[in-house]
């Protein structure tokens, strides 16, 4: 796949390098700063969802590259290995994301909002807990992916 002679795959990665730290710095954010729960609840969730998008479509564009090049070499592997973790966490940190935006409850500042209580309270513990987890598990995988994608072309 290639958009005026260039590969795909290259172009759709600056996606995925942009909306997946973000999305892990707003899940941190959302799970420990309370008072900004009500600002960041729906943006983490779609933030959260397009990141996945993102990495789903550069692993896709990433597969028909490597089959295109016909290049099977170990840097390309490694690359590939940690796509492949980097994917896989970032769907779930999706999950957990709109798992969130549903059951955590948060106070609101504006002048005649509601407040929102909890939907399923035994969940918003394990919310607060996994989100950061999720969200520094992401950005460490965000930085070893790059790390070996750019070791793969230019090393």
């Amino acid at each position: 796949m290639s958009i005026n002679g260039l590969p795909l795959h290259p172009l759709v990665v600056h996606a995925a390098v942009v909306f997946a730290p973000l999305a892990a710095v707003s899940a941190g954010l959302y799970a420990l700063v309370t008072r900004w729960r009500w600002l960041l609840r729906t943006p983490t969730a779609v933030i959260a969802v397009l990141a996945a998008l993102a990495t789903q479509v550069a692993a896709m564009t990433g597969d028909s590259l490597k089959e295109t090049l016909g290049i099977d070499t170990s840097a390309v592997e490694n690359h590939e290995m940690w796509a492949g973790r980097l994917q896989a966490a970032v769907w779930v940190l999706a999950a957990v994301a709109v798992v969130a935006w549903w059951v955590m409850p948060h106070e609101t500042p504006v002048e005649g909002a509601e407040d929102r209580e909890a939907r399923v309270p035994a969940l918003v513990t394990p919310v607060v807990v996994l989100l950061p987890v999720l969200a520094v598990a992401v950005l460490v995988l965000v930085v070893f992916t790059g790390d070996a994608g750019a070791r793969a072309v230019w090393g």
